[in-house]
């Protein structure tokens, strides 16, 4: 046989050889799903794989670790003292323990943010306000000699031992909403008619209040990473509140917060506004403008009203600051909270944090009568008659995020199909769209976080580097994909 021949039979071969071999796959990818079926809560569907076929048609999600973003410190919700009371005094041990390691277990959905008020919020299980040096009117403490937490020793502080014990990596961010009435020119912990002003004579006497909690809670076993000077300054309110502006935060912050807690040794985190996206931008420029700006750590916000892009604004400020999402009430929101979750990501924050881990099913107990926060429902519901326990979806489309995105997990590049506006009041912020974010974890594994807030299921790939997997949404479904890279 001639050289000729051999080649063109070795080629023959070899090319017959080559079609008969099938591509080799790529990683194997996890899905789990929350969709508006009531049956499908964090369910785990059948595996794709990456493969070297073309995507489909449709949006293709080009995932890129090589550009990343913001490292993620957790997700989470608020202990208020009803939901604490919840928790802590209306159910039995047993399933008390259950709904706990649900929650902060590595078998539940692993939050590890908590959002811990100090004193009362509107949220109060005695329908009374509190703090934690009260005195009758027309009385004042200035050297806080009547000072205690007694009242978080009974069913707050428990939980939350409770709860760190269960957490990866715990961060508790506490938020004062008022302080006691005697520091305040309407001698009450309310502000009516943002007339509760905090009096020029106490600000050192209010710094060394948050020295005091902070001190105790620590002997208590709790530790307290972060605070925020005050919770939605100059909200007017019946339950707990201050009239506070740029200008008294910056002073206070500056002037007296920072210091006393250098002053004790502690090195406590400070947050500043913790109010709604709309008016961030502006409140954060005064901080940072101010001799408060060294002394903050970042900025926590609420999603009431305004755009997540507000998140955006200020990180463009300082980069280096944190952004918490800290508060989002569940229940009448012009929003899915999937949306809150990705759009918040994508706009620099570090964290998210909802409203009330836990209320029975009325929305309660508050604080009569409750203007801030009405049709409020709990991330799990706990009929206090029945001992009944109820998670709720928004349970699951947090667990979406929270079971799959470790803490310190870097965010990295990912298209998506949404944009982020606030055309009037009450609007949704999101366009109807899919939506996503990703991350890759400690451990080297990645995550793809999507939502299909469209009107139809969605048919979309997934690309990184060379390797691609297709997958459809149903309508209202959030989604979350994880695999190894190069396995």
């Amino acid at each position: 046989m001639s050289v000729a021949a051999v080649v063109g039979v070795l080629g023959s071969a070899g090319a017959a050889s080559a079609r008969r071999i099938p591509r080799p796959s790529g990683p194997a990818v996890q899905v789990v799903q929350t969709s508006a079926n009531p049956g499908q809560g964090l369910t785990t569907l059948p595996a794709l794989r990456f493969s070297s076929h073309r995507a489909r048609t449709g949006p293709l999600i080009t995932v890129d670790s090589g550009v990343r973003y913001q490292r993620f410190r957790g997700a989470g919700g608020a202990l208020t003292d009803s939901s604490a009371w919840l928790i802590g005094t209306q159910l039995h041990p047993g399933t008390r323990a259950w709904l706990l390691r649900q929650l902060f277990g590595p078998g539940g959905i692993n939050l590890n943010l908590i959002r811990l008020p100090i004193g009362a919020s509107d949220f109060t299980a005695g329908r009374a306000p509190y703090s934690y040096d009260e005195l009758p009117p027309g009385q004042s403490d200035p050297g806080l000699a009547h000072f205690s937490i007694g009242h978080d020793r009974t069913y707050i502080l428990p939980v939350l031992r409770q709860a760190l014990a269960l957490a990866e990596r715990p961060f508790i961010l506490a938020s004062l909403w008022s302080p006691p009435g005697w520091m305040k020119s309407n001698d009450s912990l309310s502000n009516m008619a943002d007339t509760g002003s905090l009096l020029p004579a106490d600000y050192g006497a209010l710094a060394q209040y948050f020295v005091r909690f902070l001190q105790a809670y620590r002997r208590a076993g709790v530790p307290i990473q972060a605070i925020t000077p005050q919770n939605e300054p100059g909200q007017q309110t019946t339950y707990p509140g201050l009239a506070e502006t740029e200008s008294d935060e910056a002073a206070f912050v500056g002037g007296d917060l920072a210091p006393a807690l250098r002053g004790a040794g502690l090195s406590t985190r400070i947050f500043g506004f913790d109010s709604n996206w709309a008016g961030e931008a502006p409140f954060a420029s005064a901080l940072l403008n101010s001799p408060a700006g060294p002394a903050l750590s970042g900025f926590a916000t609420h999603c009431y009203y305004g755009a997540p892009s507000a998140m955006a604004d200020v990180h463009a400020m300082r980069p280096g600051l944190e952004e918490i999402e800290s508060e989002c009430a569940t229940g009448e929101l012009n929003f899915p909270v999937p949306e809150l979750e990705i759009a918040s990501l994508r706009e620099w924050a570090t964290g998210v944090e909802l409203w009330n881990l836990a209320l029975n099913p009325r929305g309660g107990p508050v604080q009569p009568p409750n203007y801030g926060c009405f049709g409020c429902r709990g991330i799990v519901s706990i009929d206090p008659h029945t001992q009944r326990v109820r998670l709720s979806r928004t349970y699951y489309e947090l667990g979406q995020l929270s079971r799959f995105v470790a803490p310190g997990a870097v965010r990295i590049a990912s298209n998506n199909f949404v944009d982020y506006a606030y055309p009037f009041l009450g609007a949704d912020f999101a366009s109807p769209g899919l939506d996503d974010v990703a991350f890759r974890n400690p451990n080297g594994s990645e995550a793809l976080v999507t939502y299909n807030g469209g009107s139809k299921p969605a048919t979309f790939s997934v690309r990184e580097g060379r390797d691609t997997f297709t997958a459809t949404l149903p309508v209202a479904a959030m989604t979350t994909f994880t695999w190894r890279p190069g396995r």
